[in-house]
């Protein structure tokens, strides 16, 4: 298989790097992450992560990630001349729309219209990915607890209690789940009888990553969180931070992750073995690429809310399900379907090859060009319309198993 596209961006200040995993309609996309001990490897796994993704939905998009490593502390217009240095070096790569940045770990929607403005463009608010994602992670979280009908109240342990995780946990219901331990950049910690939601959104709203110093409990050391008792452990941090030595220390009945990539090398299979279901990343989270792609078309949040309520709650309760009498592996399982779609489409994009010949593109162009002339009411009729082709696909899959 052919290595993807890799850009290296370095400026005064920071390192920054994109990795184009594939293209889809000669096009690709992926988040913004920013950390101060970004690697390479960890883009390169994202950016694969997110073909999976969009190949798994059958998103007319290929994958990507774009990372920059940049000290916390900088103040605001350092960091802002830094991102705009960083849009400059791959502007003719968004203005050709080979590729679409988005928000993703420490990159918010200030911060992504510095990128666009130093590429010479100038975007709208973006979506609330994070919401989206939210979505999707809260009710892959309820469809696997109702195949595997565990009692109420569901426990819950989050690995990294940011803006995706805030949303999800306003977004399960109270009576039904209790997060009983959490984790930020900050520290860890552990409460039995539970966090109140609305005792989590004040903390977070105040404090940021600080909240677990102001929430009663129990510290924990962070790198215990993993191994914390919980009914379903939710990784919403960093790619592979489940590694191996950490899936030995696991007690949750299942993990449901929110971040992307979450399992090391050779982790999910340990976990297999010592039974704990787990769930794959491209599936639980993507309605962060899902659900805000129905959004950009112009679907009001009600109908997206209802459908992953219903068709994506069962879809992971299929799943599970089918999985569960052969001590199938849904990570596998999934992974083989998303794969077989990618190569469906072309698999990765060459690094150095050459485009597509000019009239393919041409043709390609115009059929897009013209698509956005019909009218919005058709074209939302139209996505919504592809979405539910997507989960009829993917149900199909599952019956397959």
């Amino acid at each position: 298989m052919e290595p993807p596209l890799i850009v290296l961006a370095p400026g005064p200040g920071y390192e920054g790097m994109l990795a184009i995993d594939s293209l889809y309609n000669d096009r690709s996309s992926g988040g913004l992450r920013i950390a101060p001990d970004l690697a390479l490897e960890e883009i390169r796994e994202l950016a694969r992560e997110m073909t999976l993704k969009f190949a798994l939905f059958r998103l007319p998009r290929g994958g990507a990630k774009a990372g920059l490593r940049l000290a916390g502390d900088l103040d605001a217009e350092a960091r802002r001349e830094a991102l705009e240095g960083f849009g400059r070096r791959i502007g003719p790569i968004i203005r050709a729309g080979l590729y679409y940045p988005g928000t993703d770990m420490n990159c918010g929607f200030e911060d992504l219209r510095a990128v666009y403005a130093g590429a010479g463009l100038s975007i709208g608010r973006p979506t609330d990915t994070a919401f989206f994602t939210a979505l999707g992670v809260s009710q892959a979280i309820q469809g696997c607890v109702q195949a595997l009908e565990l009692p109420h109240p569901v426990t819950l342990a989050i690995e990294g209690f940011g803006q995706v995780a805030a949303h999800m946990a306003a977004m399960l219901p109270a009576e039904e789940f209790r997060i009983t331990a959490l984790s930020t950049i900050r520290g860890a910690i552990a409460n039995p009888s539970g966090f109140a939601p609305d005792e989590l959104r004040g903390a977070k709203a105040d404090h940021g990553d600080d909240l677990v110093r102001h929430l009663p409990g129990t510290d924990l050391p962070l790198e215990s969180l993993l191994g914390t008792p919980a009914d379903i452990l939710v990784p919403a941090a960093r790619t592979g931070s489940i590694t191996a030595d950490a899936a030995r220390a696991v007690r949750a009945r299942a993990i449901v992750p929110a971040a992307n990539a979450p399992y090391a090398p050779g982790a999910a299979a340990l976990l297999h073995d010592r039974g704990v279901l787990c769930l794959p990343g491209c599936l639980c989270n993507a309605g962060g690429v899902f659900g805000s792609s129905l959004a950009d078309s112009g679907i009001p949040p009600g109908p997206i809310e209802r459908l992953f309520q219903t068709r994506y709650r069962a879809l992971v309760r299929h799943l599970v399900a089918a999985c569960l009498p052969g001590r199938l592996s849904p990570v596998a399982v999934v992974e083989a379907v998303a794969e077989r779609e990618a190569r469906a489409r072309g698999g990765r994009a060459p690094a150095g090859a050459p485009p597509a010949g000019l009239p393919r593109r041409i043709a390609r162009k115009l059929t897009r060009r013209a698509a956005r002339c019909l009218p919005r009411a058709y074209r939302r009729s139209a996505v919504w319309r592809q979405a539910h082709r997507a989960l009829d696909a993917l149900e199909a899959d599952f019956r397959e198993v």
